[in-house]
């Protein structure tokens, strides 16, 4: 009995190695997000608002963001694999796709922690350097 669990263990593990990478990524953000939000809840209501049932929905959604990414990871490889390479020749392209969303979701959420507390729009920041870098580079082109 206990050969044939290690060995139905040891299989599971082989399948599901491709996307461990992608699930860990998700779960990393999901914790970067915990320590944003709170940062937040405590800079801006003090140490009572911080209540530790609350961290039950990060467990929820870690659990959650990886059943998702397996679920299309198995959806992926052993029922659209065929069609999808008729298109597309990034493997697991759906998996990396949806895993992408998960992540910025996190990050606008860990945006949002940010800019209750300092008032910085970090994203929009962003977004105005990557502008000014392309209208520099036009200019220095012309």
């Amino acid at each position: 009995m206990k050969t044939k669990l290690s060995l139905f263990l040891m299989s599971l593990m082989s399948i599901i190695s491709p996307v461990k990478p992608l699930v860990s990524i998700a779960v990393a953000f999901i914790i970067l997000d915990l320590f944003f939000g709170i940062w937040r809840s405590v800079k801006l209501y003090g140490w009572k608002s911080y209540r530790s049932y609350k961290l039950t929905h990060t467990v929820s959604k870690s659990l959650l963001y990886a059943g998702a990414i397996f679920a299309i990871f198995f959806l992926e490889t052993y029922v659209l694999a065929d069609i999808l390479g008729l298109f597309i020749s990034v493997d697991l392209i759906l998996t990396k796709a949806f895993t992408f969303f998960c992540v910025f979701i996190e990050i606008k959420s860990i945006n949002e922690s940010f800019e209750d507390v300092t008032g910085k729009n970090v994203l929009k920041l962003f977004k105005d350097f990557l502008t000014r870098t392309k209208n520099d580079l036009n200019e220095f082109k012309n």
